[in-house]
């Protein structure tokens, strides 16, 4: 009888494809029943869509009505989805600490302590967010974001179609993808932009929580495009970006986007995030002036041992190693609750 495992709808599977949808998609493949739950319009019609052979995305739809045997584990990522905890009645709760519950996520600090007290397992991913849910919580493990690298790989090689929102015209480019959000050090971003006027600057994603608060002529923001196309985008960079602001949100942010262009082997300038100041092979500006010179040093002087060593540090970062580590000790829980038995 092997778990079946419950995301409730806090977030559309197909958006922008982050750490939620790419678990259960590996759950999925390892073998749990993975059912991921769509928040839906009012329009949308009640459906069940099986994706693979474990993976089911519920729509309207209640998603203990899917046959299963196994125990069942609610996995929790928005911390106010405590609130329907009894509702999918499960024999453990998993909540997965995914940001700081400060600043930009804020909405999130009243419901924290709620979910603290109702999960059976907390998974963190960073270490600030594993020290501070540790203060408060017997069970807290480390299980940092991840890569689909296979998904990522073909960016090595400058093969894929490029996109035609790509600008051709031969001069360097400085990319970005991700959410074009409040926590984007937009002060630096202007400075960089307009110290260098020779190289394009691409953004790649939708604009989340803000306006654009500027543009110049050497700026090219493509909007929201979907997870499949990244390595076409990825591929035309020649040093990706990492322009967070250094607050106590993102003190504890462990950036997917790290991982994804690492896979690519391309180099990376950072602000010092403190997770990605750790992982190593990646160039971390600690002012403008700095962050600029970095800049020009990966796109003027890196080198084959570098991007090699960047690949090999992606590869040891997959989504499948994360969820197999999860795995584990869901299932020990599991089993020492009496739910799971050992073959």
């Amino acid at each position: 009888m092997l778990p079946v495992i419950i995301h409730p709808p806090s977030l559309r599977f197909r958006w922008m494809f982050q750490r939620p949808q790419q678990l259960f998609n590996q759950f999925a493949q390892l073998g749990f029943q993975a059912i991921f739950c769509n928040p839906a319009g009012k329009k949308e019609p009640a459906s069940v869509k099986k994706l693979s052979e474990n993976l089911f995305i519920c729509t309207k739809s209640d998603p203990l009505s899917i046959p299963h045997s196994g125990p069942r584990i609610l996995w929790i990522s928005a911390p106010s989805f405590v609130r329907h905890i009894n509702r999918y009645r499960p024999h453990m709760v998993v909540y997965d600490a995914l940001d700081d519950p400060s600043e930009e996520f804020s909405s999130w600090a009243p419901y924290v302590e709620e979910v603290r007290k109702r999960a059976d397992i907390i998974f963190a991913t960073s270490m600030k967010i594993l020290n501070e849910n540790r203060k408060f919580h017997p069970e807290v493990h480390l299980c940092p974001n991840g890569v689909d690298f296979e998904h990522f790989v073909p960016a090595q090689t400058g093969t894929l179609v490029r996109p035609a929102d790509i600008p051709d015209n031969g001069r360097p480019t400085v990319g970005y993808i991700g959410a074009l959000a409040t926590w984007l050090d937009w002060e630096l971003i202007d400075h960089i932009t307009e110290k260098n006027p020779e190289y394009n600057f691409i953004f790649v994603g939708p604009l989340y929580n803000t306006r654009l608060p500027f543009h110049k002529n050497n700026m090219f923001v493509t909007g929201y495009k979907e997870y499949r196309y990244l390595p076409n985008y990825l591929q035309c960079f020649d040093v990706c970006l990492i322009p967070f602001k250094v607050t106590s949100m993102t003190r504890g942010c462990n950036p997917i986007k790290m991982y994804e262009y690492l896979s690519s082997g391309k180099p990376v300038v950072s602000t010092p995030l403190p997770e990605v100041a750790g992982m190593g092979e990646i160039l971390i500006g600690t002012d403008p002036e700095g962050f600029n010179n970095f800049i020009h040093q990966a796109i003027h002087g890196d080198k084959p041992e570098n991007r090699l060593k960047r690949i090999e540090i992606a590869r040891q970062n997959s989504w499948e190693r994360r969820a197999r580590s999860a795995i584990e000790i869901m299932e020990n829980k599991l089993r020492a609750r009496g739910f799971l038995f050992s073959d």
